[in-house]
């Protein structure tokens, strides 16, 4: 699991499977956790799992009613999230 939340390489979508979907952002400058909040609002995302969080994105997750959910342990992997919250 990548801990950067704008710059991760992928998104992962727990629905009944895993989906994943490559970050398009991440390789743009400036503050773009806005506009990947946007896109993951357009996803149906109400819940997201990472590891780093600038306030930036903090206040964009906020304002968009998206629970932020700290990992704190890069050894985490997304199969093991997926033990703990099912």
């Amino acid at each position: 699991m990548d801990m950067r939340f704008a710059k991760c390489s992928y998104f992962c979508f727990l629905k009944e499977e895993p989906v994943f979907l490559e970050n398009k952002f991440q390789d743009m400058e400036g503050h773009i956790a806005p506009t990947v909040v946007t896109c993951l609002k357009e996803q149906g995302v109400t819940q997201v799992f990472t590891g780093e969080i600038g306030s930036t994105a903090q206040k964009s997750l906020k304002e968009a009613h998206i629970q932020t959910i700290l990992i704190e342990n890069d050894k985490f992997t997304i199969q093991g999230i997926l033990k703990k919250i099912r």
